[in-house]
Order: C-alpha cells, then structure tokens, then sequence
C-alpha cells in the first residue's frame, strides 16, 4: 500500500486529521497536505470538517459562558446571603438591647458612642466631644474612666 492511499484512508475513512497522518506515517505536513490536495473530494472534506470544528467551538464557547454566568450568580446570591445572615445578627443584637426590659446603662451608653468621645489624661476620664454633633440628653457629658470602661484608656499602674 502505497502513502498515497495509506493517507487517504486514514483522512478520509478513519476522520484522522493531517498532524495525526504525519505523525503516524512519519512524513512531514507540507507532505500529507500536498497528497491530499490531489484528491477532487479533498476541498469538500476540508468545508465540512471546518464547519463541524466551528459548531463545536460555537457549543464550548456557550457552554463557558454559560458555567461562567452560573458561577456569578451563585457568588452573589452566598454575598446576599452573608449581607442577610449579618442583618439579622445586627436585628436581634439590636432587638435585645433595645427591649423594654432593659434600659442601657450608661457604661454601655458610652462604649457604643465612643466615638465622640476624647479622653482626657490629666483627669482621666472621656468628655463628649460637640464638634461631632449635639450631644443627645441620655449621654452623659462625661465619664470616669474605670474598670468597667475600657481599660485601654486608663493610666497604666505598673
């Protein structure tokens, strides 16, 4: 059997395309293509399998698009997930503290407006600082700074 007819049973009969040819038959491409190209079905061929090659890369470019719109959408629903789960822990936080039960005592007042406060050293204590807004009437002006506000701001005994 001669090369001419060993490639074109394999391009023709077997499907097998021109790299897998020359790699079998150890011949060069250049050599496989010039062989083919003295076929009349050869151009034919050639058409067909680029359509099929363009179909299928259509398919895997949808299919990644697809997977990848997947993927989005399930990243943002686990973002509106954790934002939901967050909420309802800050709802029940502030359902607890904000019960008729309990009223907040000034210590806790102030560790959750700490913000506008500023310590001063010389008398150890937090004073409401205005330029952060009108201080509401359930906040004291001033806090001594002692164990059950935070250490960080106490004078270190040592």
């Amino acid at each position: 059997m001669s090369n001419k007819e060993k490639v074109y049973e394999l391009y023709f009969i077997k499907r097998k395309k021109v790299v897998e040819i020359a790699k079998e038959l150890g011949i060069s491409q250049p050599a496989v293509t010039k062989i083919l190209k003295q076929f009349p079905e050869y151009e034919v061929e050639k058409e067909r399998r680029k359509k099929e090659n363009k179909i299928k890369h259509n398919k895997q470019i949808a299919e990644y698009v697809k997977k990848r719109k997947q993927k989005l959408r399930e990243q943002q629903r686990e973002e509106e997930e954790a934002l939901y789960a967050g909420m309802m822990e800050l709802q029940r936080q502030n359902a607890v503290s904000m019960s008729k039960r309990r009223t907040l005592g000034t210590d806790t007042l102030v560790k959750l407006c700490i913000t506008h406060y500023d310590y001063n050293k010389e008398k150890e204590r937090l004073i409401f600082n205005e330029s952060a807004g009108k201080r509401p009437a359930d906040l004291p002006r001033w806090v001594y700074v002692h164990r059950n506000v935070l250490r960080q701001f106490r004078a270190s005994t040592q």
